[in-house]
C-alpha cells in the first residue's frame, strides 16, 4: 500500500506542472483538496480561491515547470508529505503565443514545494503545497 500511496503523491506533483504549463487550470484545481492551500509567495485557501487566482495569469505567459527529487514521506494510510524540486523557465511576451521556440536567458526560479497530502473521496490530492525559492531571477518577475 505504501508504494501506491507514493506514487500516487508522485504522480500529482507531475500532473500539477504539466496542469500549469498548459493552461488546463479546470485539471489543475482538481489536483486541491476542497479546503486545499497553494502557497506560492501568499496563501491561497480552497478550491474556489485558487480557481479565481488562475484566471490572473497573463496570457503572454509560457512556463514549463521542471520536477526533479519527488521524494514522498508516507505518514499515514491518509496522509502524506514530500518535497520536489523546482527549475521554472518563464517567458512573458507575445512571443509566447507563437507555435515554436521563444528565447530565454535561463532559469527564471529554482527552489523546492513542500506537499502535504491527504486520501480524499475522490483520491489523493493536496493538502497544501508551498513553494520555496532558492534562487530568482529579478528579470522574469
Amino acid at each position: 500500500m505504501q508504494d501506491d500511496i507514493v506514487k500516487a503523491c508522485e504522480s500529482l506533483s507531475i500532473a500539477y506542472a504539466r496542469a500549469v504549463d498548459f493552461r488546463d487550470y479546470d485539471a489543475f484545481v482538481e489536483l486541491f483538496a476542497e479546503d486545499g492551500v497553494l502557497d506560492v509567495g501568499r496563501p491561497i485557501n480552497g478550491k474556489a480561491a485558487i480557481a479565481k487566482s488562475m484566471t490572473k495569469r497573463p496570457a503572454e505567459l509560457r512556463s514549463r515547470h521542471v520536477l526533479t527529487n519527488i521524494f514522498i514521506d508516507v505518514v499515514d494510510e491518509d496522509h502524506a508529505r514530500g518535497i520536489s524540486y523546482l527549475t521554472l523557465y518563464r517567458h512573458t511576451g507575445k512571443q509566447s503565443f507563437d507555435a515554436g521556440p521563444v528565447p530565454f536567458t535561463g532559469p527564471a526560479a529554482i527552489g523546492h514545494y513542500e506537499d502535504r497530502f491527504v486520501r480524499t473521496a475522490q483520491g489523493w490530492r493536496f493538502e497544501r503545497r508551498t513553494l520555496m525559492l532558492a534562487f530568482r531571477n529579478a528579470d522574469h518577475f
